[in-house]
């Protein structure tokens, strides 16, 4: 059985989902879906036009790879292609929504939509066998754990399999990754299967809509991420965090349209609305990153009153150009499971390097001890800060640690000269302090997560 749609894209489509029905018959054992478009590029300039297809039946949604070009998915019972979901063909009405991410001037795009319902069942489409599962058993037990909460496979738009990421994720020597697809989280059965018991795998996704990004950790299911009329951001993120799930906004300064639409946070009820983490750390830490703008944000959302934590990411899509800094979570956890290690992260018992450990903890005038992350009572406070460069740090001269209070440094010592330092302030509630750790040109090397004065509800929300 053969359906056929066609239609035409204009510049007043952009950031909307283009809407078709297909019905499928009792009996159906694969579908095809054949998308195509024209032009694929506005004719000047690097960027092209950027269309997704996503697809939803009876029983809910069956995938979409964002931003890949291969937008002609088959699902079958057995087998489904990258970013999409195998399982049962229901009988009913269907749905393709072509998601329109980027039209660009001067518009008119013309696609035509071609679905075919089959008797057969696809089994596999010529892939390379998968290869062993990862042998070595991981850490557990409580202690620091080293992790990257952001990367992506070619189930959405990395060139990595699944197998290569965490290959990638294996040689740097992590204890734990989010695979964080755009949409989909179609390879986490595959990536879980090859990790074994060698490194903590959590769930996850990358929400991408039109006007943000942000990381959804902890939750296998399915997370719609149009953010369409009637609905908001802000309270679909309260059913995540509801529902348990960790929110993370991502990269929230990056560049956005027309060069990666969609990456710049731009949900007025959501500065920070109920998120309570942000990515302040994203690729590589280069000078003319969006790094630096992201951490002043997060310094203001804390100037403001809120309570947030801190994330790093390397967002990784393909290999990592050499001699340029990423970062890494270092989290206390109780346990190296996925559980423990998001709930290490919600408190803010971590902290973002590109390298260096830290240390950073505070005595309270009560005599009760605070971890990063956590609260100290107002009063007389003891700081205790700690850091040592590793020795597979690439050698790097003149860092300096600085603490930070309500985003001013008040003290500064050279991490060549000495590796830990106590500091005694008499803290005010509404502060907040941080340890970060910089080289000669301001570049970041290591941060902590805050350490807050004060009580929660009273002056922290």
């Amino acid at each position: 059985m053969r359906q056929l749609f066609e239609g035409r894209l204009t510049l007043e489509d952009m950031a909307t989902h283009v809407a078709h029905q297909f019905k499928v018959p009792k009996g159906t054992g694969t579908i095809r879906v054949a998308f195509t478009h024209e032009p694929r590029h506005p004719g000047v300039g690097p960027i092209a036009h950027q269309l997704s297809i996503s697809i939803y039946g009876p029983n809910g949604a069956r995938g979409t790879r964002h931003n890949n070009a291969d937008q002609n998915p088959i699902i079958s019972s057995l087998w489904a292609s990258p970013g999409y979901l195998k399982g049962p063909i229901e009988p009913g009405e269907w749905l393709v929504e072509i998601d329109v991410h980027r039209i660009l001037p001067p518009g008119g795009v013309t696609y035509q939509i071609e679905f075919t319902c089959e008797i057969a069942e696809i089994q596999t489409i010529d892939m390379e066998p998968l290869p062993k599962a990862l042998q070595a058993a991981r850490r557990r037990g409580p202690g620091w754990y080293t992790g990257d909460l952001h990367g992506h496979t070619f189930h959405s738009d990395g060139d990595y399999s699944p197998a290569e990421y965490l290959s990638v994720a294996h040689q740097r020597g992590y204890d734990f990754i989010a695979l964080t697809d755009h949409n989909t989280s179609s390879a986490l059965p595959e990536i879980r299967q090859l990790a074994g018991n060698t490194i903590t795998v959590i769930a996850g996704v990358e929400l991408t809509t039109f006007n943000g990004h942000s990381l959804v950790l902890g939750k296998e299911d399915w997370i719609d991420w149009r953010v369409k009329d009637g609905t908001t951001m802000s309270g679909s993120v309260r059913s995540l965090q509801q529902a348990g799930a960790l929110f993370i906004i991502a990269h929230p300064k990056a560049e956005g349209h027309p060069f990666c639409t969609g990456c710049r946070w731009a949900h007025s009820d959501m500065l920070p609305g109920p998120a309570r983490h942000v990515e302040i750390w994203n690729r590589e830490w280069t000078e003319y990153s969006f790094n630096e703008d992201s951490v002043r944000l997060f310094y203001q959302w804390l100037n403001s009153g809120y309570r947030m934590i801190a994330t790093g990411g390397t967002d990784t899509h393909r290999p990592i150009r050499s001699g340029y800094r990423i970062s890494t979570n270092r989290v206390f956890a109780n346990d190296n499971t996925e559980a423990e290690i998001l709930a290490a992260i919600k408190l803010g018992h971590s902290y973002v390097t590109g390298g260096p450990e830290l240390s950073f903890d505070a005595r309270g005038g009560d005599g009760r001890m605070a971890a990063m992350g956590d609260l100290v009572v107002a009063g007389e406070i003891t700081i205790s800060c700690g850091w040592v460069q590793s020795v597979s740090d690439d050698v790097v001269v003149d860092l300096e640690a600085r603490l930070i209070c309500r985003g001013r440094v008040t003290k500064r010592w050279r991490c060549d000269e000495q590796h830990s330092a106590i500091h005694y302030v008499h803290a005010k509630a509404g502060q907040w302090f941080t340890l970060e750790l910089r080289d000669a040109t301001g570049g970041l090397h290591s941060m902590s997560n805050p350490l807050y004065i004060g009580q929660a509800d009273q002056h922290w929300r």
